[in-house]
């Protein structure tokens, strides 16, 4: 087992943002390189949760899934990407401490289009298995790249308000994509010759918005390894500081709340859309009408998440990691639990919950991920991220399974109950945390 490098001092190089905000980075990052983070982190949440927003049409218009059947479907088509994701998420975590964050991440949007194109190919469930599972290669690199190269660039004072300036523009991003995406099915719907063709239509307009992202990270991201790695050790002992940080007890509470944070967005993506969309089925709508409604309030979430944003990012550089998660999982809980209480998904009930979700998601991935770059050790630490996201992988894989199968066979609503619970339960872990391991003791164990 290696052991874990010390770090090696950062000197401060540029300021960047106004002046209020204090961002400073790392030397030798530029603006271009910092812009283009800012680019990236814009348009990567929409990109990876838009296969799941569309998945309820796929199923519905051309593949003609019964409905009875869909939600363990969406829970399995999910589970098969995250055990892709599994095998190589901690591999390309190390990778990228070798040979840099760029081609990699360059690489995960040029996967991603591809996906996009064949998804709406796919002639059978099997066939739609393997183009998801090819899909979810480049939803690895991407989920890795983006914390780790928001990590490398900040000096540590600035790491959360760099981060949640990077979840600000994925929320944004999620808005400003998702939206135009859903109001151009019910165009394809008019101009395309059936149902199968607007659907095609659709998903390669994704894959069009993945490649030109692909081109702009090749051109504006930093080249080369992270240049803190002064030393390169092989592969594999690179690989094995994720691993090895575990040892320190707050690494291993980031790594536990990387599950349930992770698990929190799966049963989001997966399920919301498909509840409401079948809910609208049942209430007359088409399926064009009824995911336009869904996606609509999928949207609402994420706005409601960036309005909390502009809140926690004047309080995670001025309170402990851990307190903050704590706070975070309080949120999360009641925010998803809130939607076992909705009598009607298109009703103003929705509304209140929407909000209280939106909070709860934002300020559980934030605070597991100020918690993790703040841990993780300057050298290695792609490989720390990438075993934070393999853990985060493996929530979403067990809420993806159960909660299919809740969905199916108990209540719609059924995998946010099951989220809600292991908010919970990572709530009273930190609590725990703060008594039997104070920072300085935790830190140096």
């Amino acid at each position: 087992m290696a052991e874990i490098p010390q770090d090696q001092p950062q000197q401060p190089g540029i300021r960047f943002g106004p002046r209020f905000l204090k961002l400073i980075m790392v030397e030798g990052v530029s603006k271009g390189n910092v812009l283009t983070l800012l680019f990236g982190s814009f348009f990567g949440i929409a990109m990876m949760s838009f296969i799941n927003a569309s998945q309820p049409y796929i199923f519905t218009e051309i593949l003609k899934i019964p409905t009875a059947e869909q939600g363990q479907l969406a829970g399995d088509m999910t589970f098969y990407q995250e055990l892709v994701i599994i095998a190589v998420i901690g591999l390309i975590g190390a990778l990228s401490d070798k040979i840099g964050r760029k081609p990699i991440w360059v690489g995960a949007f040029l996967i991603i289009g591809l996906g996009y194109f064949l998804y709406p190919l796919a002639d059978s469930v099997d066939t739609l298995i393997w183009y998801r599972m090819l899909f979810a290669v480049g939803f690895a690199m991407n989920v890795t790249m983006l914390p780790a190269v928001a990590n490398d660039y900040p000096m540590e004072p600035s790491r959360a308000k760099t981060l949640a300036i990077c979840f600000f523009l994925n929320g944004l991003g999620f808005i400003f994509v998702l939206t135009p995406l859903r109001f151009l099915l019910p165009l394809y719907t008019e101009i395309a010759p059936d149902a199968i063709w607007a659907g095609r239509y659709w998903l390669w307009s994704a894959s069009s918005i993945a490649l030109i992202v692909s081109t702009g990270l090749a051109i504006g991201l930093k080249s080369g390894a992270p240049e803190q790695l002064t030393k390169r050790d092989s592969f594999l002992a690179t690989l094995s500081i994720g691993i090895s940080a575990a040892k320190r007890p707050r690494v291993s509470l980031a790594y536990l709340a990387a599950i349930v944070s992770r698990g929190d967005l799966a049963v989001l993506s997966t399920f919301f859309v498909l509840w409401l969309t079948q809910a609208g089925i049942a209430e007359g709508m088409t399926t064009a009408e009824a995911s336009g409604q869904a996606i609509k309030f999928y949207i609402l979430i994420q706005m409601f998440a960036l309005v909390w944003l502009g809140c926690l990012v004047f309080i995670l550089d001025k309170i402990d990691r851990v307190v903050s998660l704590a706070i975070a999982m309080v949120l999360a809980g009641i925010g998803y639990g809130s939607l076992y209480f909705i009598t009607d998904p298109f009703g103003p009930q929705m509304y209140a919950a929407a909000a209280l979700v939106g909070m709860g998601e934002m300020s559980a991935n934030i605070s597991a991920l100020t918690l993790i770059g703040s841990e993780a050790p300057v050298k290695g630490r792609g490989a720390v991220i990438g075993m934070f996201s393999l853990f985060g992988a493996v929530g979403i894989l067990c809420t993806a399974k159960f909660g299919g199968w809740l969905f199916s066979n108990w209540l719609p609503v059924g995998p946010f109950v099951l989220v809600a619970g292991a908010n919970a339960v990572v709530f009273v872990l930190a609590i725990g945390m703060l008594f039997v391991f104070p920072k300085n003791k935790a830190t140096a164990a």
